[in-house]
């Protein structure tokens, strides 16, 4: 390609020069990446403006580049002077796809680069001022949000900095347990949060967080307090997300809580578009039926499902080369005291499986920490008869993809016998959801608040405002319609504003659920649908045995 011109080379120069930081580059397939570590010009200050230069074009501007850099006072040779390969991002990023792990992708290699930027902040930073700016990845399900997290957070740790890993579930998890131990310890603090936040980044500056995707209220809040105070303890965060901070939470109630969230994400991280175009989970998948690979899900159900299930837990457990012992019925511990009780599992030696059926472990109130203390006690989990998931079959499914995401974080083995392959478990959900419409802005939307005087009963009560798309059903109740739907039954705009809000009463609005008060519009029906989207691709990899390794 054209060497870049002199302007361009000359200010990236000068930029660099600046730097208190190191410049990373790493030289794979006749391309250079480089990234600025700190300045104004970091997301854009590659050579050229061109994530993926030439090589030839990077050769030519070198005597320029030293230039610049020895009348500022430093040697081209120091300022050339980077980590080993094996010490940045892509230098491992590289070596995997050297090895066949992955296939190259170029939409890649600017988020890549952007965390060498940050590797080499955070290696120079010395405290006593603004932390680096940490990095949010958002993408398509299957783009490598995941992989590139983990490859930053391996490197960092063997860069002999202190990184904190966490899933979605597992935060919240942590959240939880350290409020409980500070309440427990410390008694009564105002701000018991700021505690927690001060602990985390005492532990671990850097926080990696896999998949930032919010659907309750509770969970809103608790993360907009943490990260708030997180970031004002001097914390950094990656985060991965299917959704751009402005997205997140499009479909909860009271969203205008968790704004300020958004704020501090925008505010202490640069957010980066992943767009690949490619689900590669579903390339795997293909691939591995293509080498006709054991598989891990079977279907239809039925006697030849259930055999080949049989089969292939035997040829698991034996994997490492012991005999399979005989399975027996038990106790697991789960979080808060409680015993998840267990109809077969195999736990004297070497790989530990634990079976379920998919009404033990999704249709019963079973919930995300105790899937995280299966994943952390077994190797493989069996569950036998999951159904095509109904309309109706909503929270059971939601159950299933949250045990799917925390096996799948863990790498740990799902074996199943199904009803329907993966891509169509979820069918009757995503047609329920089809039905949305474009925010209008007549609509004044959903909310919930606690007025300051009494209900009808004299006490304290909730009020929520009926979005125009609750229709009233033949019982007296409100019930969940598209606009367009629900005709004469829809609510008209009301002229006084407090004329739509409604006081929640168990007796007055039977059929209400306050899940039903948003996920109309498009954007709130693509937030609610993320989890079993994401879900659908992870099954497509884990469907078979060497893909959940």
């Amino acid at each position: 390609g054209a060497a870049p011109a002199p302007s361009k080379t000359s200010a990236m120069a000068m930029v660099l020069a600046r730097s208190s930081g190191r410049l990373l580059a790493s030289v794979g397939r006749g391309h250079l990446v480089g990234f600025l570590p700190s300045g104004a010009a970091r997301r854009f200050a590659l050579i050229g403006g061109n994530p993926a230069a030439p090589l030839a074009s990077f050769l030519r501007a070198l005597p320029r580049v030293g230039a610049a850099f020895q009348r500022c006072g430093l040697s081209a040779s120091a300022a050339a002077s980077s980590p080993s390969r094996s010490l940045t991002v892509f230098g491992r990023y590289e070596q995997s796809v050297a090895r066949g792990l992955f296939r190259r992708a170029e939409a890649q290699v600017p988020c890549l680069a952007r965390l060498d930027c940050l590797l080499g902040d955070l290696g120079a930073f010395q405290g006593g001022c603004r932390p680096p700016r940490g990095v949010y990845i958002y993408g398509d399900p299957g783009a490598g949000k995941t992989m590139m997290l983990d490859m930053f957070h391996e490197t960092v740790q063997e860069s002999g900095l202190r990184s904190r890993r966490a899933h979605f579930h597992d935060f919240m998890l942590d959240i939880s347990r350290e409020l409980h131990q500070i309440r427990q310890t410390v008694g009564g603090v105002q701000d018991p949060m700021a505690l927690v936040a001060k602990k985390f980044v005492e532990e671990s500056p850097l926080l990696c967080f896999d998949e930032c995707h919010v659907l309750n209220i509770g969970d809103a809040l608790l993360m907009r307090t943490f990260f708030e105070h997180l970031f004002e303890a001097g914390g950094t965060v990656v985060a991965t997300s299917n959704l751009a901070p402005d997205e997140l939470y499009s479909s909860g109630i009271n969203r205008e809580v968790f704004k300020p969230f958004i704020d501090s994400i925008l505010s202490n991280c640069d957010a980066m578009r992943l767009s690949t175009g490619e689900d590669f989970r579903s390339t795997r998948s293909a691939a591995l039926a293509a080498s006709s690979d054991r598989r891990s899900f079977f279907w239809p159900l039925g006697p030849d499902a259930d055999r080949q299930l049989e089969e292939t837990l035997a040829l698991v457990l034996t994997e490492g080369g012991g005999d399979a012992l005989e399975p027996h019925a038990g106790e697991i511990g789960v979080p808060m005291g409680r015993k998840l009780p267990c109809r077969r599992m195999w736990v004297a030696e070497g790989i530990k499986a634990a079976e379920f059926s998919y009404e033990e472990l999704c249709v019963r109130p079973v919930g995300t920490h105790d899937y995280i203390a299966l994943g952390e006690q077994f190797d493989v989990v069996v569950i036998t008869n999951v159904p095509r998931f109904n309309s109706t079959d909503e929270s059971a499914a939601r159950r299933f993809a949250s045990l799917v995401d925390v096996l799948y974080d863990r790498h740990k083995r799902l074996l199943c016998t199904i009803q329907a392959p993966p891509r169509e478990l979820f069918t009757a959900i995503r047609k329920e959801y089809s039905d949305s419409r474009e925010d209008v802005e007549e609509d004044l939307g959903a909310s919930v608040r606690m007025p300051s005087f009494g209900g009808s009963s004299g006490k304290h009560v909730a009020q929520f405002r009926v979005p125009r798309a609750m229709a009233y059903t033949d019982t007296g109740g409100y019930t969940a319609a598209p606009l367009e739907e629900a005709g004469e039954a829809a609510r008209p705009v009301p002229e006084d504003p407090e004329a739509s809000w409604v006081e929640w009463s168990a007796t007055g609005l039977k059929d209400a659920c306050m899940w039903d008060l948003t996920g109309h519009t498009k954007a709130e029906q693509h937030d609610r649908l993320l989890p079993l989207i994401r879900c659908e691709s992870r099954l497509e990899e884990m469907s078979y045995l060497h893909g959940q390794v």
